[in-house]
């Protein structure tokens, strides 16, 4: 790619995704972000995750992050700090993908590799079915996007050691094995994924070398310890008796199925995806040998990564079905796009030099009016449809803007009320919120626990508020 190209190419790149930087300073927090704060202002930590262990769940990480979450301070400086989590993960996010891209395509260019780790971001961003739950909402972003980084950062140095036959030093070890179990704890999907994924590679490793590495084993019993201590939980038997449909066998294989199909034909039917797969399929023979070569050492197939990715998600769905019988909120399924985003790239690459191997490839070089065509169909995708598009809109047409402002509103009321001493008050529902992000609003019951936790949180816990439906 010639210079002049790559700059554009930034350039542009760094406009699509200052889309989301420009949302994250008016997001706010709703729901279980109010909830924990509250609680966490007025409780130790130690106890309250021994209650969260004994009574709740076993994410006994996450649980951490969201007890002492940003707005424990109070509003201020706890909601511009809240603000500032995913500009954090966004960067964590973009630093695994690069790692990852790199550990694919070490023969590629540095600048190359920045490119093409910044266009998976942006085409995650597009594709997640639930972007509030998937980066701006804190409570669920620590639980599932911060492991999800993790993961690549993990994945990423594995891939580099089986390059050198498994070798890795003992601090890097030390290294890995703390990421993988960092995410381990912070949520089941993430434990499925380490103590599953680190598994493989060793049943991986064994079969080419007859040998079991010791990073890679020591890794492995490290993070079953940490799964272990989750699945352990006590608080994971009481949460499940909230759902009367859980432990259905046929209810989990059947439904799990239907959304793996449904989620499949969403993305693989995206205008974004389909034009940036064109575009990464033109590229060079070279370019893909190197990229589908980096899972050299382990010798797997094109036909055996599809298997992969199509176990993965599948899994991934059926995890929540099994646990509550609901797919639910679609924090797992935005999580689980994290890991079959890349993976899809490098299947396009195996299955192109595999073709290619047997002779039945022929990819003429792009006439020279098809590139801009191309990258012009990719930036409106992109700008204009799915979840890209929504935001899009809610920025251009203000509606972002307004939505931060009658929160803002809202809480200087609530404030206002509590030191004048009243104890009640009617607060006017949201009139018109974003499309691009999913807000759940308090309601008319005072004794509700969203209007109980926004009080709490705000230190008017003796004031009841009602937010009437509009």
């Amino acid at each position: 790619m010639r210079p002049a190209a790559r700059i554009a190419l930034a350039a542009l790149l760094l406009a699509a995704l200052s889309r989301y930087v420009a949302l994250s300073a008016l997001v706010h927090p709703f729901a279980d972000d109010f909830s924990y704060a509250a609680v966490g202002m007025r409780t130790d930590l130690l106890p309250r995750l021994l209650d969260e262990y004994r009574h709740w769940n076993g994410r006994w990480f996450s649980n951490i992050l969201v007890l002492r979450s940003p707005l424990v301070l109070g509003i201020d400086p706890g909601l511009a700090l809240y603000r500032g989590v995913p500009l954090v993960l966004l960067g964590l996010t973009y630093g695994g993908l690069w790692a990852l891209v790199a550990a694919c395509g070490t023969a590629l260019r540095r600048g190359d590799q920045a490119l093409l780790a910044g266009g998976l971001l942006l085409l995650y961003l597009h594709l997640m079915p639930d972007l509030s739950e998937g980066l701006y909402w804190y409570t669920g972003a620590v639980s599932y996007l911060l492991p999800g980084a993790l993961s690549l950062l993990v994945a990423a140095a594995w891939i580099r050691s089986a390059r050198r036959h498994w070798r890795l030093g003992w601090a890097a070890t030390a290294a890995v094995g703390l990421l993988a179990v960092v995410a381990s704890g912070c949520s089941e999907l993430h434990m499925m994924v380490m103590a599953a994924g680190h598994a493989a590679l060793l049943g991986l490793a064994w079969r080419r070398q007859r040998a079991v590495p010791l990073p890679l084993a020591a890794v492995l019993l490290a993070v079953l310890a940490a799964a272990f201590l989750m699945a352990a939980a006590p608080g994971n038997a009481v949460r499940g008796a909230n759902f009367p449909l859980r432990h259905d066998a046929l209810r989990t294989v059947g439904w799990a199925a239907v959304q793996s199909m449904r989620f499949a034909f969403t993305w693989l039917s995206s205008p974004a995806l389909l034009a940036a797969s064109f575009i990464y399929l033109a590229g060079g023979e070279t370019f893909h040998a190197r990229i589908a070569g980096a899972f050299g050492p382990i010798g797997m197939k094109p036909s055996q990564l599809a298997a992969i990715l199509g176990l993965t998600l599948f899994a991934a769905m059926a995890l929540p079905y099994w646990a509550t019988g609901l797919l639910g909120q679609h924090r797992t399924v935005n999580a689980v796009l994290l890991v079959l985003l890349p993976g899809w790239f490098l299947l396009l690459s195996a299955v192109r030099v595999s073709l290619v191997e047997q002779g039945r490839w022929r990819w003429a070089p792009w006439p020279s009016r098809m590139k801009p065509l191309a990258f012009a169909v990719l930036l409106a995708s992109v700008l204009f449809t799915g979840s890209g598009g929504r935001v899009t809109g809610d920025l251009l047409s203000g509606r972002m803007a307004r939505f931060d402002a009658a929160l803002v509103d809202r809480y200087a009321r609530i404030i206002g009320a509590q030191k004048a001493g009243a104890r009640s008050m009617t607060l006017p529902a949201l009139a018109d919120q974003p499309r691009s992000l999913r807000y759940l609003d308090a309601g008319s019951d005072a004794e509700g626990w969203i209007n109980r936790s926004l009080t709490g949180w705000l230190g008017a816990g003796s004031l009841r508020i009602i937010v009437p439906a509009d």
